[in-house]
């Protein structure tokens, strides 16, 4: 597998990271709606969730998925990474996703990538993505998290806390040496108006945008964005551990532009995550491999219907409709 960056759309790129149901959704669009392009209607399938749209390309999402489980694990129970996974034998036999990201992004100028799994798949990617990249890191409150999760996948609190820590964890440390922008989803919802000029003055600033930046527009953007009170739950002081306290406190200083981001030192991952991730894993990774086969067959076979070929000019249309400025 080559991993030259040559074919890839040249963008530029701006990714968006954070752990699931962090409003990492919301942002994506939002930055849709500024001017950046999102990943193609024809890749865009709707998740049977809660959000009305995720920005996620679904191809790109069953790639990285396929990348997890062939490390032994899944967005739900993330696998050990070995040092240099990124290069290992498994990793490098992978298919070349440059074909699925030039499907998923077939328009020229600045995209925006949107996929949680990037917190620890980002050494992977960083190979193909064609420099100079950005990224947008986005944060939610660890409670508020548990229990989008355990509301939309029954998972148990504690789960959904175990989770957030790794995910934000890692995304911390893949991120150093990029220029990343920090924020906090509660403080996004509170005023989108303030929470998208704050975010596009910075993109402003990296010379990749310059020259696009005078067609975005700050309404769109914020207009896509739900205005509703801070929803951080008041109770997290009576679940969460020094390690996640802490990590509440460099998150929460580090919020706003970065060029390039540093490290951030931190504790070791806290005893209680490790322990419920790793009997997370064990249970529930066969089960997920089981799911994810059944979701790529899925695909295959919609991309195939007569039903999804016939309907591709409709899609392209209101893709082209919904594109900011046409």
């Amino acid at each position: 597998m080559s991993n030259s960056s040559s074919d890839m759309p040249a963008g530029p790129w701006l990714m968006v990271l954070g752990m699931h149901r962090s409003g990492t959704s919301a942002v994506t669009g939002a930055l849709g709606a500024l001017g950046f392009n999102t990943s193609h209607p024809d890749d865009r399938v709707d998740w049977p969730e809660s959000n009305p749209e995720h920005w996620e390309s679904v191809s790109l999402s069953v790639y990285d998925d396929n990348l997890l489980s062939d490390l032994g694990g899944s967005w739900e129970a993330p696998p050990d990474f070995p040092l240099n996974w990124e290069i290992n034998a498994k990793v490098r036999r992978a298919p070349d996703p440059v074909p699925l990201v030039r499907r998923a992004y077939p328009d020229p100028g600045p995209l925006v990538w949107k996929d949680p799994r990037l917190c620890f798949l980002l050494p992977y990617w960083k190979r193909f993505l064609p420099k100079p990249l950005a990224a947008v890191l986005v944060w939610r409150s660890p409670l508020a998290v548990a229990i989008s999760l355990q509301k939309r996948d029954g998972m148990h609190l504690a789960d959904g806390i175990a989770l957030w820590e790794r995910y934000n964890r890692s995304a911390l440390d893949h991120l150093v040496g990029l220029d990343t922008y920090v924020c906090n989803y509660e403080d996004i919802l509170a005023d989108p108006s303030k929470a998208v000029i704050s975010i596009a003055h910075w993109l402003r600033s990296l010379p990749q945008f310059v020259d696009y930046s005078s067609q975005w527009s700050h309404e769109n953007a914020a207009a896509t964005i739900i205005e509703e009170p801070r929803s951080r739950p008041d109770d997290d002081n009576q679940l969460l551990l020094a390690q996640h306290q802490e990590l509440i406190g460099r998150l929460t200083a580090l919020e706003g532009g970065h060029r390039p981001l540093g490290v951030t030192p931190l504790k070791r991952e806290s005893g209680w995550t490790t322990a419920l991730l790793e009997a997370r894993g064990v249970s529930r990774t066969r089960e997920f491999q089981t799911q994810l086969k059944n979701t790529q067959l899925q695909l295959d076979r919609l991309h195939e219907s007569t039903s999804w070929r016939m309907t591709k000019p409709l899609r392209s249309l209101m893709y082209l409709i919904k594109k900011p400025g046409l």
